[in-house]
């Protein structure tokens, strides 16, 4: 039998995704968040651009470009969800520029997405994470062997054409808190 119309709001206000999304990723040390509408998210196939000029893990990386698939098929993946939640971790290091310095900041930034999503499992059943790039395996098989996790990989904001900073910028996050700081961004569709 069909549910009525009071069922369907009581089922709503049960249960929200947005805020079982929320109340979770509260769970970990994030800095900044917000929700948004996946109209919103600004695309650009010349991101892929950016990540092959200043980026080392372009061609070394199942989830990240070239190898993460057509760039617009990845736009359309997004497209198919209606909402985003974007968070940003931010750690003090003490120089910004200093690559092992980031590079263990990003492994934190992608160990609280991962648990993140880890618990999302539980509680929705659609939803898409992407984050700053897949750190799963210390080197990755690509490209000459299949990836060895792919249930663990993570893919890029980037391979997916979304222009973090100007998306960062247009939601009211901040994307620099000073030289001794580096922020990451992961991103939850649903």
């Amino acid at each position: 039998m069909p549910l009525t119309v009071g069922e369907k709001k009581l089922m709503k206000e049960i249960f929200d995704p947005q805020k079982a999304i929320e109340d979770t990723a509260l769970a970990f040390p994030i800095c900044e968040y917000c929700f948004g509408d996946t109209a919103q998210l600004p695309f650009s196939d010349k991101v892929w651009f950016i990540c092959e000029t200043d980026c080392e893990r372009y061609g070394h990386s199942w989830a990240c470009p070239p190898y993460c698939g057509d760039i617009q098929e990845k736009i359309a993946a997004c497209k198919n969800y209606r909402n985003f939640f974007l968070f940003s971790t931010v750690t003090e290091v003490e120089n910004a520029w200093d690559k092992n310095a980031c590079l263990k900041a990003k492994l934190v930034h992608e160990e609280i997405t991962r648990k993140i999503q880890i618990e999302l499992k539980e509680k929705l059943s659609d939803f898409y994470v992407l984050s700053t790039g897949c750190t799963t395996c210390e080197v990755c098989a690509c490209p000459d062997e299949p990836c060895r996790h792919p249930e663990q990989r993570l893919s890029s904001m980037e391979s997916h054409g979304i222009v973090i900073l100007q998306l960062a910028s247009e939601m009211g996050l901040s994307y620099s808190f000073g030289s001794d700081t580096v922020v990451y961004f992961s991103m939850i569709l649903f």
